[in-house]
């Protein structure tokens, strides 16, 4: 499979520094986890990592930032997700 370049509109930057002057916080979805999951209203960032997988240096500055991201590891870990969701 190819793998395309993001695209980004000439106005973002100024855009993306307004909102954080202002208190936003704001990622660039290529830097985010695996998977957005979304059931019914409520959406969840997922990251998928094998039952020894570590988080990388990059993952866990965004979670110091304040990005809420939950490890899934386990189809355990996915049916415990339901529950949040419901």
């Amino acid at each position: 499979m190819r793998r395309y370049a993001n695209r980004r509109d000439a106005n973002e930057p100024a855009l993306v520094n307004a909102a954080r002057i202002i208190g936003f916080k704001v990622f660039y979805t290529s830097e985010l986890g695996d998977l957005l999951v979304q059931f019914g209203d409520r959406t969840e960032l997922w990251e998928v990592k094998t039952p020894s997988g570590k988080l990388t240096v990059a993952q866990c500055k965004l979670r110091q930032a304040g990005l809420k991201a939950w490890t899934i590891r386990t189809v355990e870990d996915v049916i415990a997700a339901k529950q949040r969701f419901l």
